[in-house]
């Protein structure tokens, strides 16, 4: 299996982060244009690494063989780097924090207060993520799409706290998890 360039890696891992997205998906998460997003899904059906299922490319394994093996080449001395494991210490107890809101939110009926909160917690992680962004400099568009979603919140579209239709707080930050475990070779399971 041949080792995938910059913008195939962006592709796939935004497939693999979702388990499967549509191309439009992809275009937002990675901000390339539709017509090279394309090329890439279609690429990647030919090599077998997955295929258009509807509007949706499912990543098969060989797929998500290759996004891993692209995290293990890049990020294998980062993960070894005594901040990256501090920093995700930090993160971990905010992800329990984070959790907690979204259940309060979504059992509140989606109160201003519990959203409040909710929010304090995402504007808490974009600050810790503009501290791996040197390290990690694609991580700036974790930090974009959460913006955009708080901003559709607080204009009171409450579908991108919880959605799983649109690029909503939730889902992003469920990506993002997935995404730093990729980083520091870790299996969600045990994180």
């Amino acid at each position: 299996m041949t080792a995938l360039d910059n913008d195939a890696f962006l592709v796939l891992n935004a497939a693999h982060l979702n388990k499967m997205a549509g191309p439009e998906a992809i275009v937002a998460a990675t901000r390339l244009d539709a017509g090279a997003v394309g090329k890439i899904l279609d690429q990647a059906e030919r090599d077998g690494m997955g295929q258009r299922v509807g509007a949706q490319f499912l990543l098969f394994p060989e797929g998500s063989k290759a996004v891993l093996d692209h995290y293990n080449r890049t990020y294998g001395e980062l993960r070894m780097s005594p901040e990256l494991q501090q920093w995700y210490e930090r993160f971990e107890p905010l992800n329990t924090q984070f959790i907690k809101h979204v259940t309060d939110w979504q059992s509140s009926g989606g109160d201003d207060g519990s959203q409040a909160k909710l929010i304090k917690s995402v504007e808490r992680l974009m600050k810790m993520i503009d501290g791996l962004v040197t390290q990690i400099p694609r991580y700036t568009e974790y930090v974009r799409r959460f913006g955009d979603s708080v901003a559709r919140s607080d204009q009171g579209n409450k579908d991108y706290i919880c959605s799983p239709m649109v690029d909503s707080i939730h889902n992003i930050w469920f990506e993002f998890h997935e995404d730093i475990l990729s980083v520091l070779g870790r299996p969600r399971d045990t994180a």
